[in-house]
């Protein structure tokens, strides 16, 4: 069970996530405020992170897309790629600054400042205290999975995701630099939760939900220009386009 346990609760950090990152472009309310109370409260601190923090850093990374010094988001190739797709993802895998970026949040980077880095924890153990009042098993079951969740699940998603977003491509402009990677299903709840792997379509237009997303990459796909210029993958693994497709010189 424990496996299983590890598998459901990464997937739903991941859906957590990419709530928090609706909630930075303000598409979950189209009230501010509640949006912006939404994130603080119920999305940010689960994931040890802060909205304002969160903002930013994907705001730089709307502004500098493929820019190596600007865009924090950006994962570098080797110079010669010539390794699999498979070989790519576990160099990344096993990358020191994104494992603790996905144990940690935003406390692994020295983004946090005192008073936000106290807010966290005062959530953290207000939820942990309310927990081991009710059943201390309970609490550190939770915990266990929680974190050992985000090492392991979480932080192989996160990482398969945020490379099929634009590792391999050329920067330059945000077709050129950006996958869609319509539902696919199974697959999709488990990688891309809440639509997050229509990626080129979220660039395109960034004030539209998740849940509309579908149908703007629908629309679109009607468009020369985007029939002509968008990376649109049909497959995660295989043939090309597909959200591989680029990582290395050897794409199987």
């Amino acid at each position: 069970m424990a496996p299983l346990a590890l598998l459901v609760v990464g997937n739903r950090q991941r859906a957590l996530g990419n709530l928090l990152h609706e909630a930075s472009h303000r598409n979950l309310s189209a009230h501010r405020q509640l949006n912006d109370y939404f994130a603080h409260v119920l999305l940010a601190p689960p994931l040890l992170s802060t909205l304002s923090v969160y903002r930013v850093q994907h705001a730089h990374h709307h502004a500098w897309l493929g820019d190596p010094q600007r865009d924090p988001d950006i994962l570098v190739p080797p110079p010669c790629k010539s390794e699999s797709w498979l070989r790519a993802y576990t160099r990344f895998l096993m990358k020191s600054s994104l494992l603790r970026s996905s144990l940690a949040g935003h406390f692994s980077g020295g983004h946090l400042s005192r008073r936000q880095q106290s807010g966290i924890l005062a959530w953290w153990l207000m939820v942990g205290l309310s927990m081991a009042v009710i059943n201390p098993d309970f609490a550190l079951l939770f915990a266990a999975l929680w974190f050992g969740a985000r090492i392991t699940v979480f932080h192989a998603i996160t990482t398969f995701r945020e490379m099929t977003d634009h590792y391999g491509l050329s920067p330059g402009d945000i077709f050129g630099f950006t996958r869609d990677i319509p539902n696919h299903g199974l697959s999709s709840a488990l990688l891309h939760p809440h639509n997050n792997g229509y990626h080129l379509t979220h660039h395109l237009f960034p004030t539209v939900p998740y849940y509309q997303l579908p149908a703007v990459q629908a629309q679109l796909s009607a468009l020369q220009e985007y029939k002509d210029r968008a990376i649109v993958c049909p497959t995660y693994l295989t043939g090309a386009p597909s959200g591989v497709h680029g990582w290395g010189v050897h794409h199987g």
